[in-house]
């Protein structure tokens, strides 16, 4: 079986994830062992590496020596990407990993890698656990430990085991590096592990998982250092702390649970519609962002000079809490929103008033940046469509993907972008107009949705948004005039696939280009230099915001982290698109849809011309080096 390039593809039995640092001389044998202990199997190796070694380049030239029965993957962050240890090692490797079955195993093998086939033996037996873990502690166990190092770990098991008493009841050593469990019943997503410790992570975090346990032994390290110091127990420490704190949030009743891409979690009280695709069942760590209901106290908040990292934030529109009101706090990384009870009525306000502008630098503080941007992707390269608000960005998106059945959707209002070119999906619902709808062919709309959209759209348009923005500049309470609004008549907001079915969502691309529509005078294509782009993101980005209490709002978040949050959100973009082309597309007729595809194709007929030159110029060069090394052996004869 062959996959999209024409690489071959396997059925993976089991994938075994190795995290490794500074291990390089075990890669070999670690691969040889595994081989030898699941004859029979389909495997997948994954090494999930933080080293600073040459264990990377092992890990590549043992792939390529090895006639194995499945792939090995390399999985290796780099010094700024190493959250959460090795664990956080681990968590990148299983996102990555396509197993039924996934085994983490020590790179340093103290842990026997014929022990593995003993794992999935037991896993596949009648009664089907989800997690078998390997212990020094079961039966046939045995453990070469020092007196010392036998000491910390029985202190440290007990301790885990007092704190999470049922999580833990079946398991003898949460310590345990070693351990199989069936891919399906772990979500990576919650997990947030703090350290080497992640079966701790992953039990504390997945209560209910079925647990059986193997023995095994446990050997002494063949090559590297210890994980195991002073450090990594007061980090210990502090895990166990933290998923106590963590669990407490988890158990929130009637609280809706949002996860963006394991960057920011949201936790509100009220559900905010926008990010339903990131909607989860529950959060097992402390949100990033809490947004509670409720009313705000009279009095001045007032600093702590216990807490110097804790600013507040206060607006309100009119006295009490009638009206528009929020309460802000900023506690180091996380963040507290107290919104007034009218909001409850009004989702979409609360998102787009309070909960993005809070995003928006949220995610700057993390290496992350939204931008004003409309995404689709084409065989793995996404391309941006930007532009300043009611241009026609959404309605060029549904075109493309209305008539192009091989592009998948991404984005349509803004999209998360990272500075190494990766763009993440945020696929908000759509606002759309009349003309939008009758721009596509297939949208799902019911009758009374369509009577009732041209009202919505005047409501919601350009010109109602200058309205606003008009009372604004006149000091009357225009968010909660807003607010009010937008609880009578909601905006029509609708999810991609009601307007294009079929449609597929595209979790991550590489950015690829940048197209910036513009209604004009005249029809034009102008290629921008990387600064022309980045300043008209950027432009388009603000343009996005503006609403009150946006801009006073702005200013507490930028001024509450002591850094120059600005500054980072430029480095950010221009970094992501620095080396994908981009145009300004002037038009006249708002035939950007039509002219979009024919760009891409251009494109890629100068790449495939520019290598067909390439692999010429290689080969004449080739021809004429051996021309050459002729003629000088022919003299040297």
């Amino acid at each position: 079986m062959s996959g999209r390039n024409g690489t071959k593809s396997y059925a993976i039995g089991i994938s075994v994830i190795i995290p490794t640092r500074n291990e390089s001389g075990n890669v070999g044998g670690m691969v040889r062992r595994i081989d030898e202990a699941l004859r029979g199997e389909t495997v997948e190796i994954i090494f999930a590496d933080d080293s600073d070694d040459d264990t990377p380049a092992n890990v590549e030239r043992v792939t390529r020596e090895r006639n194995g029965r499945g792939p090995i993957v390399l999985v290796h962050r780099p010094p700024t990407r190493r959250e959460g240890g090795l664990g956080g090692a681990v968590v990148a490797a299983l996102r990555r990993a396509s197993g039924e079955f996934v085994c983490v195993i020590d790179g340093d093998l103290q842990h026997p890698p014929a022990t593995i086939a003993a794992l999935l033996d037991r896993a596949r037996e009648a009664d089907r656990p989800d997690l078998v873990v390997a212990t020094r502690y079961a039966a046939g166990g045995v453990s070469e430990l020092n007196a010392k190092r036998a000491l910390i770990s029985k202190a440290t098991t007990q301790l885990a085991r007092r704190s999470f008493p049922s999580a833990l009841r079946s398991i003898s050593d949460p310590m345990s590096g070693f351990f199989l469990f069936v891919r399906a019943s772990v979500d990576p997503d919650v997990l947030r592990p703090n350290g080497f410790k992640i079966l701790l992570d992953i039990a504390a975090r997945h209560p209910r998982l079925r647990v059986k346990e193997v023995g095994y032994r446990f050997g002494e390290r063949s090559w590297g250092d210890s994980k195991a110091s002073v450090q990594e127990g007061l980090k210990y420490a502090g895990q166990l702390r933290q998923l106590r704190r963590d669990m407490r949030f988890a158990n929130e009743v009637g609280a809706h649970a949002y996860d963006i891409h394991g960057i920011v979690t949201v936790l509100s009280d009220a559900g905010l519609p926008e990010l339903e695709p990131f909607r989860v069942r529950r959060l097992t760590a402390e949100p990033t962002i809490r947004v509670r209901l409720g009313r705000i106290p009279r009095n001045a908040p007032r600093d702590d000079p216990r807490q110097p990292m804790r600013c507040h934030f206060r607006y309100r529109e009119i006295v009490g809490n009638a009206g528009f009101a929020a309460d802000v706090v900023v506690d180091g990384d996380s963040v507290d929103v107290l919104a007034a009870p009218l909001l409850r009525w009004s989702p979409h306000v609360l998102y787009t008033n309070l909960v993005e502008p809070i995003l928006r630098w949220t995610l700057v503080k993390r290496g992350y940046a939204l931008a004003h941007g409309a995404v689709f992707v084409d065989d793995d390269r996404a391309y941006m469509v930007t532009a300043l608000t009611d241009t026609g960005k959404t309605t060029t998106m549904l075109k493309l993907l209305d008539s192009r059945p091989e592009l998948a959707f991404m984005a349509d209002d803004l999209s998360i972008l990272q500075a190494d070119g990766t763009v993440l999906c945020f696929p908000k619902p759509m606002t759309i107009s009349q003309h939008t709808v009758h721009a596509v062919q297939t949208a799902r709309l019911g009758r009374i949705e369509r009577a009732t959209l041209g009202l919505q759209s005047r409501l919601h348009s350009r010109e109602g948004r200058q309205f606003a923005f008009l009372l604004a500049r006149t000091g009357l309470p225009v968010a909660t005039v807003n607010t009010i609004v937008q609880l009578l008549v909601p905006p029509p907001k609708y999810a991609v696939d009601r307007l294009v079915p079929g449609v597929p969502t595209v979790r991550s691309a590489r950015f690829s280009g940048l197209f910036v529509i513009v209604r004009g005078d005249c029809h034009s294509t102008e290629h921008l230099t990387p600064d022309d782009a980045l300043e008209t993101l950027l432009a388009n980005t603000d343009d996005a915001y503006g609403f009150p209490p946006y801009h006073t709002l702005e200013e507490f978040m930028l001024a509450s982290t002591g850094e120059d949050l600005r500054a980072t959100e430029r480095r950010i973009i221009g970094a992501a698109i620095s080396e994908a082309p981009a145009r300004a597309l002037v038009s006249t007729t708002l035939d950007w849809a039509e002219r979009i595809p024919s760009l891409i194709e251009a494109d890629d007929a100068d790449i495939i011309d520019l290598t067909g030159r390439m692999a010429a110029d290689a080969e004449a060069a080739s021809v004429s080096n051996g021309n050459a090394y002729e003629s000088v052996r022919t003299a040297r004869d």
